[in-house]
């Protein structure tokens, strides 16, 4: 469909992502109805159908910036919830999908893209890391509207929040297998690259979140300033973490969270209810963003085999990675189920996929382009199908419960 000549100047846009986003988890609250499904579709109709809203035309520069440092407010909110004493029995269970899962799900996802998907190892090997998250943008909501039981509730919050980072991480370790291989280098400098980077994010988030921890215990800053501070701490160790080594700053802030989440604060209720709805803001303003940024004519390069990968990712790689990872876990078989069959992506995914995808064809990978539709399509398809599927998964979940109790 055509796109009007004359674009929204950027006050006018951003007050159409606000709108647009608010409005559609507010139409989603009363029709009941997924949120993020509506927020994708009221960016698809924003932009591609109708060219309302371009954001490369009305955004321009301000696009990548504004979408990594809304991702890395949303990291942290997600590290706040990560409390250490709220996770009993789901520990195990977490811990083998972030030791076991990630790397797991990094080679599966590696091999469906290339015997599935047809993409070269290169394109293969950097998309299969970003493929190791789950998003816990798409994941909060639905536990939210499903109302999941305790235990795999936080095992797929857990999940979804730990290995965003990582997934992040590990498409830049391939990014830097991919120039080595190009410039015909050792694989070990690919390392010397992103240790030091992973290290340096490591110490930066451990750093920030133990200097909040220990302003606000002694009082260093007064009651009406700490969620400014808060902010402002939380951009400042994502950039300087960024700094350093591409996509390490989602570690850093992620560990922030982490630390001021189990150091027993006591403002941290208000805290924490704070950033839980700049959280809402942020994710509906990025996926209206990413939606209308989305081009039909990136969506017609894929073929047949894009239909055929999306399944095998959702019907075979993510419950394998899943159920081989909880082998030996005290998780009942029904509930290994529920999360083996659960695997959301969201805005984590299609921001990375995004970046990497340009810096693939930069370095001449020519299906570098394909990642960021595939990407696309991954998220759209997902969130779709456990939208309108995770309420009814818990629902026929408990009746077993329920039968196994009576039995």
């Amino acid at each position: 469909m055509a796109t009007p000549t004359t674009g929204l100047s950027a006050m006018e846009a951003f007050a159409v992502i606000g709108v647009a986003g608010v409005g559609a988890q507010w139409l989603a609250w009363r029709l009941r109805m997924p949120a993020i499904v509506l927020m994708l579709t009221a960016g698809l109709i924003l932009g591609p159908v109708t060219g309302i809203l371009v954001p490369a035309r009305d955004i321009g520069p301000l696009i990548a910036p504004m979408v990594s440092l809304a991702v890395s407010v949303i990291l942290f909110e997600g590290g706040l919830t990560l409390n250490f004493h709220r996770l009993a029995d789901a520990r195990p269970a977490v811990r083998r999908l972030v030791y076991v899962g990630a790397p797991l799900g990094w080679l599966l996802s590696t091999l469906a893209l290339i015997w599935i998907g047809g993409l070269s190892w290169k394109a293969s090997l950097v998309f299969g890391g970003i493929m190791i998250v789950t998003g816990p943008t798409v994941i909060a909501p639905l536990l939210r509207q499903a109302k999941l039981v305790t235990r795999p509730a936080q095992v797929l919050q857990w999940e979804g929040i730990v290995n965003d980072p990582i997934g992040a991480l590990a498409a830049a370790l391939a990014m830097q297998i991919v120039l080595v291989a190009n410039a015909g280098l050792f694989w070990g400098q690919a390392l010397a690259r992103v240790v030091p980077g992973v290290l340096a994010a490591c110490l930066i988030g451990i750093a920030a979140g133990w200097a909040i921890v220990q302003a606000f215990r002694r009082h260093i800053v007064p009651e009406y300033m700490k969620v400014p501070v808060l902010f402002v701490t939380v951009i400042g160790a994502f950039t300087a973490a960024d700094s350093i080594l591409h996509e390490s700053g989602l570690l850093a802030v992620t560990l922030m969270g982490l630390i001021v989440a189990n150091a027993n604060l006591p403002s941290y209720t208000e805290l924490y209810r704070f950033k839980e709805q700049a959280t809402v803001l942020l994710v509906s303003g990025v996926f209206i963003i990413l939606a209308a940024g989305i081009q039909f004519s990136q969506l017609t390069q894929l073929s047949w085999r894009a239909v055929l990968l999306i399944a095998a990712v959702i019907l075979l790689v993510r419950p394998a990675t899943v159920m081989l990872s909880l082998i030996g876990t005290n998780l009942p078989m029904k509930e290994r189920l529920l999360i083996a069959f659960t695997g959301p992506r969201g805005v984590v995914l299609v921001a990375v996929s995004g970046i990497f995808a340009e810096r693939l064809v930069a370095e001449g990978v020519p299906d570098g382009g394909m990642v960021a539709p595939l990407a696309f399509c991954l998220v759209l398809a997902t969130v779709i199908l456990h939208g309108f599927t995770l309420g009814r998964s818990e629902e026929h979940t408990s009746e077993l419960q329920s039968l196994d109790h009576i039995s």
